[in-house]
This record gives structure tokens, sequence and C-alpha cells, in this order.
């Protein structure tokens, strides 16, 4: 009788288990979510008119909540006219340092950023893993670029748990899956209890 109560208990680590075997594998996967497209302006740049090379900034910060450190968000940015157009991904605080007007252009130049991800070397896309906090998109013509018409960005997410969740989703697997066994074979605890004895 006893045995059979601890097979049908043994049921709950095994149930518990299967679902962490499910998440984790979800995780190794990625979940994407809808790609956002945006249309951008093309910004003149080393031409009559725009003999600097201005940047465009976005005007709103791109804000991950710190309760998503669990996890992993991977951003692919592709944008259309690779070879007139660059775009990037920059800490906020340069919202601040070069603060866009409004038509959405800086007073500094592609130089003068800091890139997180993507910049004036980047051809039509780039890979970035969002962080917790808030960055900004910006936007600038190549050299020699006079194109005023505008680009489509495109942004694709793929979202996935964080290497420390996926470390502790096979530990609890591995653990639910030993305990499962011990009470359905308790061989381990046979072993324990006969040291005892001697």
């Amino acid at each position: 009788m006893t045995s059979i109560v601890m097979r049908i208990l043994s049921l709950l680590p095994m149930i518990t288990a299967g679902i962490c075997a499910i998440l984790l594998l979800v995780s190794f996967i990625g979940i994407p979510v809808p790609a956002q497209e945006q249309k951008v302006p093309l910004i003149p740049c080393g031409v009559p008119g725009f003999e600097t090379c201005p940047v465009g900034m976005a005007e709103e910060n791109l804000s991950i909540p710190w309760g998503m450190v669990f996890l992993d968000l991977d951003a692919n940015v592709e944008w259309d006219r690779g070879d007139v157009a660059w775009v990037g991904i920059v800490d906020t605080k340069w919202a601040d340092e070069c603060p866009p007007d409004d038509n959405g252009l800086t007073g500094c130049e592609s130089t003068d950023f800091e890139y997180l991800a993507g910049g004036p070397d980047s051809d039509n896309s780039f890979e970035y893993s969002l962080k917790p906090g808030d960055t900004r998109f910006v936007t600038g013509g190549k050299q020699g670029s006079i194109d005023l018409s505008t680009q489509i960005v495109t942004v694709e997410i793929t979202v996935s748990f964080s290497i420390w969740v996926n470390i502790l989703l096979l530990l609890a697997i591995f653990g639910l899956g030993a305990s499962a066994f011990d009470m359905n074979f308790p061989i381990v605890s046979s072993f324990f209890s006969k040291e005892e004895r001697e």
C-alpha cells in the first residue's frame, strides 16, 4: 500500500519536471514577437544644404523594465536603404547631450555618439541584446547621400529566458527527476538506511 501511495505522490515531481523541461525547450527555441515597422526619414549628408552629417533621434526612449532581467530580448534591426543610411542604438544620456529638435534632428554628428549597436559602419542590419534600462534609436545618412524620401526600419525581437534561469530550470529537472525516481525505486534511500543499520 505504501509503495502505491509513493508512486502516486511521485507524479507531482515528475509533472513539475516535465513543465520545467517544456519551459527550457521553449527558451532554447525562443518566442518571436511580431515585427514592428517604422517609417524613418532619410537624412542627406555632405551635400549642398547639408554640408555636415546631422543625426536624427527618436522622440521616445526604448524602455526595458528592470523586472525583465530574467529574460533575454534579442533584437534584429533591419532597414531597406543601407546604401544611403545607417541606424544605431545609443544610451538615453545622448538625448540630453544632443537633444532632437522639432524635426527630430540633433545638433551632433555621427562621430559624436557612442553606439551600443549599429552606427555609421553598419550596412543594413544589426543584432542587439536589449538590457533593462533606456536607450534610443538614432539614424543618419551616409556620406554623399542626397535622398530625402523615407525608409522602413523593422525590429524583430526574440524572447527567451536568461542563461541563469535556464541553469536553474535544468537543475530543477535533474533534482525533481531524481526525487521521482527515488520515490519509485528507493535505491539511494535504501542504501543510506542500510549504512545506518550497520
